[in-house]
């Protein structure tokens, strides 16, 4: 009967470290999805981006700690790149064919694309670490993603452990995400 209860015991024990890393393989070396960005924790907030905006820069005006030292603006620019499929820009490869030393033309509407991803900075005052996030409009308007994708270089979902990973995705949560959140709802409710 001991036996028994002990051969049960070990494979409980067994199955659950099997599938506990199982699951820890998958989230590390295969991801959440593919792209770009496959380790991000994202969080679809219900808002517009311009929204979305808005909190980042009132939150990080109300807790200038938030705000990392190195950047200048709350909340940067959306990065631009050349549309090498524009015109503008088809012409100019010709043109450099001929001519290797020809400058690039300057950054207009006509000949560039903004980015896919704006690019915000947090820093956690208590652990000195520079937190790296991204949004970017959905398909649906009024629906902005927030992703966390890293803090001080290390990739959440992939470079720290369960407990540590789940432990940073909450703080994050609730120093970022929910504070975020609740300035819309705030502006919402004042009609702002």
């Amino acid at each position: 009967m001991r036996k028994k209860v002990t051969n049960i015991i070990l494979i409980c024990i067994s199955s659950f470290l099997v599938l506990f890393g199982c699951e820890e393989l998958l989230r590390r070396k295969i991801g959440g999805f593919a792209g770009s960005y496959p380790f991000v924790e994202y969080w679809d907030l219900k808002a517009t981006e311009h929204e979305v905006l808005e909190a980042i820069k009132e939150l990080k005006q109300e807790d200038i700690l938030l705000h990392p030292q190195y950047q200048n603006e709350l909340v940067p620019e959306r990065n631009s790149e050349y549309d090498w499929d524009s015109q503008e820009m088809i012409e100019y490869s010709k043109r450099a064919e001929l001519d290797s030393l020809l400058p690039l033309p300057p950054k207009t509407k006509t000949n560039t694309k903004s980015g896919y991803w704006l690019y915000i900075d947090f820093y956690y005052s208590d652990t000195g670490e520079i937190v790296h996030t991204w949004t970017r409009p959905d398909f649906d308007s009024t629906v902005t993603t927030l992703a966390l994708v890293s803090l001080n270089n290390k990739l959440i979902n992939r470079d720290y452990w369960y407990f540590a990973n789940k432990r940073e995705i909450s703080k994050f949560k609730t120093t970022i995400v929910d504070r975020i959140q609740d300035k819309i709802d705030r502006r919402r409710k004042r009609g702002t």
